[in-house]
């Protein structure tokens, strides 16, 4: 059994939902705080371990809820929005793209590709603290702290098909039902371990996650954004890609397990992920190679007080390991 960690890059900008204290650096003036509001803060610059900077250039911030807020200027390091107290979405619009920044020239454009769902839900309570991630795919080798981060890991995203409800007796889940919600699943790393299967015609390249973060998109839900991410982030999630003898160069997806379905877990998620077989690449043992794929299956979203009344659908994402 081979083991070995994998440097995987994505790219994410952190929407800081903070009570209180500013940002450092060319930044607006931060507004007084009134009752009943909460503070988002929006950095656009970081800086890596190396000493390296990064900037959002060319975004517009559509932010929708109890108050409706655009946002343009985004020369600032860092921008902080007072909102009153309640549930939003944020859109990330305009011909934006990120740049490496280079003292004394002109910043440098990178590769980067949003997979967070776009617009996504947020909340802002009263004196609390939150963070939004807007996840972006790159094949920079590079990190970062804070605003931008480069993490070494993957991701799942795609949309939940809300189609029935378990029980007609069930209220909780009624408002989602015929409902698409788009969702992101990352995580930060990844350990990868082949793993022979028990007949021995097929190999599985077992992806094991660091604590991950789940998103919801679309539009506001409260039961989804205030409690089912919470609920949900922080596990591990498991899955392989496997290869089989009798389909030399095809792969699939399978094994997606139910790490949201834990006991200790106040909402739980169980997906039967898969695949239909790809064309996919592997190595000289015949172990499948970190590569894109697509999952089509179902769900189970339940709340662990009954956890014969939850909401079944459809699940149809892409996603990386790397």
């Amino acid at each position: 059994m081979t083991m070995k960690k994998m440097n995987l890059s994505l790219l994410a900008v952190a929407l800081l939902a903070v009570a209180c204290g500013g940002a450092s650096g060319n930044n607006k003036e931060q507004p007084e705080l009134r009752e009943g509001e909460g503070q988002v803060q929006l950095p656009l610059v970081s800086t890596n371990s190396n000493g390296q900077g990064f900037r959002l250039v060319g975004a517009t911030f559509e932010i929708t809820g109890p108050v409706n807020q655009t946002i343009t200027d985004t020369t600032a390091d860092a921008l902080t929005i007072n909102l009153p107290a309640g549930g939003y979405t944020i859109e990330l619009r305009g011909n934006y793209h990120v740049e490496r920044v280079v003292p004394n020239a002109a910043g440098e454009p990178i590769q980067a590709t949003l997979v967070s769902p776009n617009p996504m839900s947020f909340t802002v309570a009263e004196g609390q603290s939150r963070t939004v991630r807007f996840v972006f795919k790159t094949p920079a080798m590079v990190g970062t702290d804070i605003g931008f981060e480069v993490d070494t890991g993957g991701w799942i995203t795609g949309t939940l098909q809300f189609t029935a409800l378990e029980s007609s007796s069930n209220t909780l889940f009624q408002s989602l039902v015929g409902t698409t919600v788009p969702f992101t699943i990352s995580y930060a790393s990844a350990t990868l371990t082949k793993v022979p299967s028990s007949s021995g015609d097929s190999r599985l390249l077992r992806v094991t996650t660091s604590p991950v973060v789940v998103q919801f998109g679309g539009f506001y839900s409260a039961l989804l954004s205030e409690t089912v991410a919470p609920s949900l982030s922080g596990q591990v999630l498991n899955y392989s890609l496997v290869s089989s003898d009798s389909s030399a160069g095809v792969i699939r997806v399978d094994y997606l397990d139910n790490a949201f379905y834990q006991p200790a877990l106040q909402y739980q998620l169980q997906m039967n992920g898969y695949s239909p077989p790809f064309p996919g690449q592997t190595d000289a043992e015949g172990y499948p190679l970190p590569q894109a794929f697509q999952i089509d299956g179902t769900f189970v979203l339940r709340n662990v007080k009954n956890t014969s009344a939850g909401v079944r659908g459809r699940m149809i994402a892409t996603g990386s390991p790397l």
